[in-house]
């Protein structure tokens, strides 16, 4: 319950970052993604929460360029590792093979000092 609350929490905080609207605990898109092909129409909750993630996370890469790539890069790529992390997060919440839970909090791991990185580097330039 501890990692859901915890998935919930950084879809919701997204949410609210990136504006979209939070339903059932957790983010949807105001935007119709159903062009893009690859999101389920399944109510599986683990089903809705990483399309939720998904959702967030690809809101949050869509950014207003500023004049400097490398900070346009960090803002971009701090949202595609958070997506990392919620979706990572779902599989500990209801994945139950050994080898992919095992994955999922390496990536957790592995992600948490990246994002940290990213997020210094973007104060540091102020964006």
């Amino acid at each position: 319950m501890k990692r859901f609350a915890q998935t919930t929490i950084i879809a919701a905080a997204a949410a609210a970052t990136f504006g979209l609207t939070v339903g059932a605990g957790m983010a949807q898109d105001k935007v119709d993604h159903s062009a893009h092909g690859g999101h389920s129409m399944s109510s599986a909750p683990w089903a809705r929460a990483y399309d939720a993630a998904n959702a967030v996370m690809h809101q949050g890469m869509t950014i207003t360029y500023s004049e400097n790539p490398d900070l346009d890069f960090a803002r971009a790529m701090l949202a595609h590792h958070q997506g990392a992390v919620a979706m990572a997060q779902i599989q500990l919440q209801h994945g139950t093979d050994p080898e992919m839970r095992a994955l999922a909090q390496a990536i957790i791991d592995a992600q948490a000092a990246e994002i940290a990185q990213m997020q210094a580097f973007i104060a540091k330039l102020g964006g």
